[in-house]
């Protein structure tokens, strides 16, 4: 399924001041666990500054996030954000995810996250399949290549698409293909504001320039 791949300006510590900076962006991505103060009154001035659409995620610690309290309320604050945003990300793997997804009034972007390889395409397919069947809006996928092969594969992978879906590249090996995996189908780019929020992630300055020289005719 080909749509047009969306620009993510990501927000961490200082969110209020760095969505000012993210003007290039169709969508920015509150990171809650992130956040220095408090997430709720943060996210709520995020979207009095923006129109942009807005992302609410609260990573947990298995999946490169910093949130330090219970899944429980991790999953709380992650609601209350929700007031406030267009779209919420929850880990495919985490406990509170088909509690969320039951209380959810927002479209969910379902996310997975390996920071060791990538898995063979078929693990992909069924991760992918997985997120589908649970209802998610994206599907967002983020591996770790450990050869240039796994490269070819995440872009075949995302070839077969049958449903909105994202896939990164983590790590060096893998930084390109955040500027080209748009290209071939997918759905989300995301560009650091003021710092990286994964490894080998471009800033958004860098991210907007790949993009517009790799395919002018799909990116502003």
């Amino acid at each position: 399924m080909m749509l047009k791949p969306r620009l993510v300006a990501v927000l961490g510590e200082d969110a209020a001041r760095d969505v000012m900076a993210a003007g290039d962006a169709d969508m920015v991505e509150v990171r809650l666990d992130l956040i220095a103060g408090d997430p709720l009154e943060t996210i709520k001035t995020v979207r009095a500054l923006t129109s942009q659409a807005i992302i609410a995620t609260n990573r947990m610690q298995a999946e490169g996030g910093q949130f330090k309290g219970s899944e429980e309320d991790r999953l709380e604050l992650l609601l209350q954000a929700a007031d406030f945003a267009d779209f919420i990300d929850i880990e495919l793997h985490s406990d509170a995810r088909s509690k969320l997804m039951k209380r959810a009034e927002k479209p969910v972007i379902v996310s997975y996250h390996n920071f060791v390889c990538t898995p063979a395409q078929k693990e992909l397919q069924k991760i992918r399949d997985e997120m589908k069947c649970c209802g998610a809006a994206i599907a967002k996928i983020a591996v770790t290549p450990t050869s240039l092969k796994d490269n070819v594969n995440i872009l075949n992978f995302l070839l077969e698409n049958d449903m909105p879906t994202c896939v990164i590249a983590m790590g060096p090996l893998g930084r390109h293909l955040r500027a080209i995996a748009p290209i071939y189908g997918s759905a989300l780019a995301y560009g650091y504001i003021a710092e990286p929020t994964a490894p080998g992630q471009m800033s958004m300055t860098e991210l907007g320039q790949a993009l517009r020289l790799l395919d002018p005719t799909h990116f502003h």
